[in-house]
């Protein structure tokens, strides 16, 4: 097993970053807008505003004047006196009255009240218990098919458009580091005629996730992190079958998913660092600059993608040096040109590589891969 150098993985990345920052950091955010982050791979962190709802206990009622006089004591008197008006004006021509015992507590004659009602209407305690469960089981069913109609709707721009973005974003980090990669590339998955097949990998993947994470969470990680390089297979290579890209994927991540939930964890504490800022602008500035502090995360976000791509792109050439992949099934991210010839009138048509310029080669030579070996 060859671990993972969490500190190369950066220091690739931050050269890539210094060549060019903030485009990568305008993608990110466009990325986290559009859905990008329901794929696997966080791209964004969420934050909000913090609102302010004033205190009632700062009004001044000393100048209201109203027909009414009541102390505190009267709450209970003013309800019952505000429901058998009630009852009156909804039921014209009723003799409907309650007389309020002061001699009683105010529990008393609420109880008192509400046998009256009982009576008068005909009905009995079970009666208003099951009309009760009845409005509580409409209104729980109500909201059960608002929750399930926002679920699916959710789930499917997720589906259709956040895991396209999701792996769009990921192909232009991988072209980043080659120096060739285009603010399109973000939608590169909607185009090519791929389209439906990165939807197809993507939904199959997050379903499987979905489902071993219904057995206790746990299990879900796992697989969460054994698949935590599909979207970038299947930005290479969308025409593989989604039980192939997984399979890649599993084989790429076996025996390092703990080494890259570390390397998660390590950019934790720059998060924690913009969140302690983000809440300082939020306080100083009474919750105006909250939004805009959130904005100060992406270069974070960035930074975190662009060392995910130096993991991929090592991942990739160790499955290549291996054996497990060939130039077939991960051709790379490089760009194509088609050079036409024809040869008595036939057309050949071939496909040859143009070579860009890397912030580090990455030959698949044995010695270079002893090299990621040895550190």
């Amino acid at each position: 097993m060859n671990p993972i150098n969490r500190s190369l993985l950066k220091e690739n990345a931050k050269a890539v970053l210094r060549r060019n920052f903030w485009m990568p950091v305008l993608v990110c955010f466009v990325a986290s807008f559009l859905g990008g982050n329901w794929t696997g791979l966080q791209v964004g962190s969420s934050g909000g505003a913090s609102f302010r709802i004033p205190s009632t206990s700062s009004r001044n009622y000393s100048n209201y004047s109203g027909d009414y006089n009541y102390s505190s004591d009267d709450s209970a008197k003013l309800l019952l006196e505000a429901v058998e008006k009630g009852i009156q004006e909804s039921n014209k021509g009723s003799d409907f009255y309650y007389d309020y015992d002061d001699s009683l507590s105010e529990s008393d004659n609420i109880k008192a009240f509400y046998n009256d009602c009982l009576d008068y209407f005909n009905i009995t305690s079970e009666d208003v218990v099951g009309f009760l469960l009845m409005v509580f089981g409409i209104v729980l069913i109500v909201f059960a098919i608002i929750w399930l109609i926002m679920a699916v709707i959710t789930f499917a721009i997720g589906s259709f458009v956040g895991a396209p973005v999701g792996v769009g974003y990921r192909k232009y980090f991988m072209n980043n580091r080659e120096g060739t990669a285009k603010f399109d590339d973000l939608f590169s998955a909607f185009s090519g005629g791929h389209y439906m097949d990165v939807v197809k990998i993507m939904f199959k993947t997050n379903i499987r996730i979905w489902g071993w994470s219904l057995l206790f969470y746990f299990p879900g990680l796992v697989k969460f992190y054994q698949y935590y390089l599909v979207s970038y297979i299947a930005a290479e290579n969308p025409t593989l079958t989604p039980e192939r890209v997984r399979e890649l994927s599993r084989e790429m991540t076996n025996g390092h998913k703990w080494q890259i939930f570390v390397l998660e964890l390590s950019f934790l504490g720059w998060a924690m660092l913009f969140v302690l800022i983000e809440v300082l602008l939020a306080l100083i500035s009474c919750g105006l600059l909250a939004i805009p502090g959130i904005l100060l995360m992406y270069p974070l976000v960035a930074y975190r993608c662009a060392t995910i791509a130096e993991l991929y792109a090592e991942r990739r050439e160790y499955m290549i040096h291996a054996g497990f992949a060939n130039a077939v099934e991960l051709p790379g991210f490089v760009e194509q040109t088609v050079q036409t010839t024809v040869v008595n009138s036939a057309v050949d048509t071939s496909f040859t590589e143009t070579p860009v310029a890397g912030i580090e080669s990455h030959d698949t030579s044995v010695d270079d891969q002893n090299k990621w070996d040895g550190q």
